[in-house]
C-alpha cells in the first residue's frame, strides 16, 4: 500500500498513492456569500430593522438572521478611528439615520459620524452561534 495522496492532488490511473504529489494544485479563495444559481445571494439582506433599543436586526436573503447591538456596529466601522476608541459616549453609538444603499448599510450616528458597511461585510461581523462556530 502507499501513502494517501495529499487532498487537491489526482491519482492518475495506474499509478498508487505513493506517486502522487501537491504540485499543479491551485489555492481557491475563500469567500463567505457564494453565489448558487437559483438560491438568494447570502450578502443580500432581505430586512433592516431594530431590536430592542439597542440593537439592529438583519434579515438575509438566505433566511439567516444577525443581531448588531449599536456599540458594537460603531466599533467595527471602516474608518480607522472607531476601532481605536477605548471607550464610546452615548451618542456615538446612537444612530441618527440608518440606510440601505447598493454599496451596503449607511450609518449617520448622531455626533455625525458616518459608516458604511458594504454588505458581505456586515454579514462577515454577525457574531451569532452559528457563524462563530458556536463560540
Amino acid at each position: 500500500m502507499g501513502r494517501a495522496p495529499e487532498s487537491g492532488g489526482a491519482l492518475h490511473p495506474g499509478r498508487d498513492a505513493s506517486g502522487a504529489t501537491g504540485r499543479g494544485r491551485r489555492r481557491v479563495k475563500k469567500t463567505s456569500g457564494l453565489k448558487i444559481f437559483g438560491q438568494p445571494d447570502p450578502g443580500v439582506p432581505k430586512d433592516v430593522h431594530l431590536v430592542g433599543r439597542y440593537a439592529l436586526g438583519v434579515d438575509w436573503a438566505d433566511g439567516h438572521g444577525s443581531i448588531y447591538p449599536f456599540d458594537r456596529l460603531r466599533l467595527d466601522c471602516a474608518c480607522g478611528q472607531c476601532a481605536t476608541l477605548e471607550a464610546l459616549a452615548s451618542e456615538m453609538t446612537w444612530p441618527a439615520e440608518i440606510k440601505r444603499t447598493d454599496e451596503g448599510l449607511a450609518v449617520t450616528w448622531v455626533d455625525r459620524h458616518a459608516s458604511l458597511y458594504p454588505y458581505l461585510a456586515l454579514r462577515a461581523l454577525c457574531r451569532c452561534a452559528g457563524c462563530t462556530g458556536g463560540h
